[in-house]
């Protein structure tokens, strides 16, 4: 799960570097005069619409690689671990309850 983290994060900050290259670019283009104040924040918007969408498409890719690893390796996935943890508590309910015995049953008469 560390390297989709970490995937993720470094998506995040390709997109936050890109927006501000990306503004830095179109306001250059609008201080030299090949776009104008309009036009460069629509190009702007564009951009960034599809740099966002371009990150979504990745995170979907990494997560769905991330997926296929973790059922090569035959891990637990977090919604079985939740359910396990929640038969070991109720588990751990039954046994507290007084008159609960944790050896095993002797069948009454028998040694």
């Amino acid at each position: 799960m560390d390297v989709l983290k970490k995937a993720f994060l470094a998506g995040l900050g390709a997109v936050s570097l890109s927006q501000d290259r990306t503004r830095e670019i179109v306001d250059e283009l609008i201080k030299t005069g090949k776009l104008k104040e309009k036009e460069g924040e629509k190009v702007f918007k564009e951009l960034m619409t599809k740099a966002t969408t371009a990150k979504k498409d990745v995170e979907i890719k990494i997560g769905q690689q991330v997926v296929s690893a973790l059922g090569k390796v035959n891990a637990a996935t977090l919604e079985q671990l939740k359910k396990m943890e929640r038969r070991i508590q109720e588990l751990e309910k039954e046994l507290s309850k007084p008159g609960k015995s944790t050896g095993p049953k002797k069948k009454p008469g028998k040694r």
